[in-house]
């Protein structure tokens, strides 16, 4: 009876994260939040929020925090304190730049005079500013592969396969899939994406971390790859590994076309986020404008949807 009674206590505490002590006085933090654009300059007048989580039970829905709200002053700074059991959650944002989010964990730090150390650290937000949001073809897709131990196009304008597997018509990506399928435990899955064209590729790209808008204004225009290989293996006694991550986030260009010497004189760009064959694309229409900032309004499959800044 013992142990259950344990068990069910602990369940509860772990269900109400972050409970504080009872009869204890919840520990004060400060912080400094550093606002800049995409240059390093200090943005001025930019709206700042700053939560002090202060417990809850996340499961429902039920939670306290406190929240101290203000401007960045003339060098981009605004600095906050409140009481926290160790979750301090903060964000920026200024009409015609995207909002941006940070968080401050306290979970490994030590406390000093009920003071959560280190004390009024500074955390940098990125505001990137809207420039030139465009119409472009946006899709999230969840593909399965279609056949194996044969190429597979995919038509990015018009989201699909092409034939004799869907209605697309150019062979934007060429996907390569192969299965060496032992046993339901033991199997090598491999995939290859290449392109049809020279100069066609992709190049993965990282972050800024909590922005609204993820990518560069624009896909760069050198270093793309001409292929990306993709496993998933099985084998028994250890189960499954695999390099996918839906993480990831792809800059790729299509539909090169050259010239005499090899340069490039027509292409279209766009960026993936996700993993293969999970992902959601945007595409601009136009040859040679590697403009990535997506209007989401103007999605050319029809309709605002989900896949907006």
């Amino acid at each position: 009876m013992k142990k259950i009674i344990i068990g069910f206590c602990v369940c509860f505490l772990m269900g109400n994260a972050h409970a504080w002590p009872f009869g204890k006085s919840m520990p004060k933090a400060k912080v400094t939040i550093h606002v800049v654009d995409e240059t390093g300059q200090p943005v001025t007048n930019a709206n700042i929020a700053v939560g002090f989580y202060q417990g809850g039970n996340a499961w429902v829905g039920e939670t306290k925090s406190e929240t101290i709200r203000g401007t960045s002053d003339s060098n981009g700074l605004f600095s906050a304190q409140g009481r926290c059991i160790n979750d301090v959650s903060m964000f920026a944002e200024k009409e015609g730049c995207y909002r941006t989010s940070a968080e401050r964990y306290f979970y490994n730090t030590k406390m000093k005079k009920g003071r959560w150390q280190p004390w009024n650290p500074t955390n940098t937000i990125v505001l990137k500013q809207i420039k030139n949001p465009i119409p472009m073809y946006v899709r999230g897709v969840n593909l399965g592969v279609p056949g194996f131990d044969e190429p597979l196009g995919f038509d990015l304008e018009k989201g699909d396969w092409v034939a004799p597997y869907g209605k697309g018509v150019i062979s934007d990506f060429i996907f390569y899939a192969t299965l060496d399928k032992r046993s339901s435990q033991d199997s090598d899955y491999r995939l290859t994406l290449i392109f049809p064209n020279e100069k066609d590729g992709i190049q993965t790209f990282g972050e800024t971390t909590g922005s609204k808008f993820k990518s560069d204004h624009n896909a760069p225009l050198n270093g793309y790859l001409s292929e990306w290989k993709q496993f998933r293996k099985r084998r028994p006694k250890i189960g499954e590994t695999n390099n996918i991550d839906q993480n990831r986030k792809f800059y790729f260009r299509i539909r090169t076309k050259l010239d005499e010497q090899g340069n490039i004189v027509s292409a279209q760009y766009g960026k993936i986020y996700g993993d293969f064959l999970q992902f959601a694309y945007y595409l601009n229409p136009t040859p040679n404008d590697r403009n990535v900032e997506f209007d989401p309004n103007k999605n050319l499959f029809g309709g605002r949807n989900r896949f907006a800044p």
